[in-house]
């Protein structure tokens, strides 16, 4: 009964191997076409043996003794096109033997006992047949490699006597044939016991990475939890309460708050996505939320280009002066880069908050069927025609600004190592796109990256 193979290559396809790989597995015939094909030439050469008065030749190897009617030595063999043709093509089938292991070994066979029904079998002749006999048993075809051995035990010994080139069966040439087959299947065992040990270490050491991976985003969706959803759901509470009992404030206080609230809210909506993710956990939609009781609770999917309106209201809400020009249809980009190119914005209009206050700010997508093309960028805004704080008159950055772009026009650091730079860079690379952020000649800032459309998105990461 055939078992399942248990070495770790299960036979791809030949056309999906890669050329080093491909070139491998057909290298490793060569040393076997060169024993087969040279050796047996070679010892098809020369005579062995020498004869005895009764006609039976004794000396030289098993397989070449045979008896004559003269008390001679054994003679040459004389290789005739039928027997090379028949040599050759055992060697020629093996580069397929990872593909159809028992075709190669029937062809083998085949050939192999063909071979010593044509000639009177000398050399390494079987050499062929080990190999597919052994790459057959690590497959798990063990019927089809007993059922081999046995035809090999029962006609190659026995061929010369059958076909009358020897008169009497010679038991040495029985016991080496069976010696052989011992071997061959014995050896294929231990080999294919080593490689299943060393693919369950390979599965245990890939399972340890994945435990120790799924530990880390725990612990980091337990730290985002306890430090950043607790201060989010503080503020939210508080600009809450603000509104309720602020009932006499200035309206642009108001909507601050309101703004603050609902930025708040919709921050722990997108938090609590990303620490679904991080956890691996495929909430119910409608579970209730008992930590606030608010119902159920809220899931969003990671955002992308679509919701590039909600990000720019929420930065003019915040007091931002900023432009949105989008062509093309988000849609279309997908996946990771869809997000990736949304976190990059993002990240880009934050910094424009945080570190240029009272700056213009363009926001420029273009979408297209292979790439996304953003360009985040801001300018001081000049009042009564002089140039705002911080900017020369003749338009070159203020003094301190280094031209790789390591502090921003506020004099605000901006280093290259950053949180903010090595994540847009990142992700840029996630995609196989590029990056790139350094200030501008007249005081500004600018982002712009260039990310392939990738719309498959196997690692799902926030």
């Amino acid at each position: 009964m055939d078992t399942a193979p248990i070495v770790a290559d299960p036979a791809p396809d030949d056309a999906r191997l890669g050329g080093r790989r491909r070139f491998a597995r057909v290298g490793r015939m060569l040393p076997v076409a060169v024993v087969q094909i040279v050796g047996t030439v070679l010892a098809s050469r020369f005579a062995t043996g020498a004869g005895t008065g009764d006609g039976t030749v004794v000396g030289g190897p098993p397989w070449a003794r045979h008896a004559f009617a003269s008390g001679g030595g054994a003679d040459v063999v004389q290789l005739g096109p039928l027997a090379i043709t028949l040599l050759v093509a055992g060697v020629v089938v093996l580069p397929w033997r990872w593909r159809w292991p028992r075709g190669v070994l029937l062809v083998t066979l085949a050939t192999t006992i063909g071979f010593a029904l044509v000639v009177s079998p000398r050399g390494p002749f079987v050499a062929a047949l080990t190999m597919a006999m052994a790459n057959a048993w690590l497959r798990g075809h063990r019927t089809w490699v007993a059922t081999a051995a046995g035809l090999s035990i029962a006609v190659l010994p026995t061929a010369d006597t059958v076909l009358g080139r020897s008169s009497v069966l010679d038991l040495s040439v029985v016991l080496l044939c069976i010696a052989w087959v011992t071997v061959t299947i014995a050896v294929s065992e231990l080999v294919r016991v080593r490689l299943e040990r060393v693919a369950e270490r390979r599965r245990q050491r890939a399972e340890a990475g994945r435990r120790r991976a799924a530990d880390e985003r725990v612990r980091i969706a337990r730290e985002l939890h306890d430090s950043v959803a607790h201060s989010m759901s503080l503020i939210n509470l508080q600009a809450g309460v603000a509104l309720h009992l602020g009932a006499d404030l200035p309206d642009q206080t108001r909507q601050s708050l309101a703004d603050i609230r609902d930025s708040s809210r919709a921050a722990l909506v997108e938090l609590r996505t990303i620490l679904g993710v991080l956890r691996a956990v495929d909430a119910p939609a409608d579970r209730a939320d008992t930590r606030t009781g608010d119902g159920p609770a809220e899931r969003n999917p990671a955002p992308g280009l679509e919701r590039l309106a909600d990000l720019v209201e929420r930065a003019r809400a915040a007091g931002v002066d900023i432009g949105l020009s989008v062509s093309g249809d988000p849609g279309t980009a997908g996946g990771v880069t869809d997000r990736n190119a949304f976190r990059i914005v993002q990240e880009s209009v934050t910094n424009v908050m945080k570190h240029a206050p009272g700056h213009r700010a363009d926001v420029s997508v273009s979408i297209g069927p292979d790439v996304v093309d953003l360009l985040v960028e801001d300018r001081p805004v000049h009042a009564h025609g002089e140039p705002a704080a911080g900017v020369r008159p003749d338009g070159e950055p203020p003094a301190g600004v280094h031209p790789d772009g390591d502090q921003s026009p506020t004099g605000v650091v901006l280093s290259a190592t950053g949180n903010g730079l090595i994540g847009m860079r990142e992700r840029a690379i996630a995609t196989g796109g590029e990056l790139r952020a350094g200030p501008t000649t007249n005081g500004g800032w600018r982002v712009s990256a260039r990310l392939p459309v990738i719309t498959a998105d196997p690692e799902a990461q926030p």
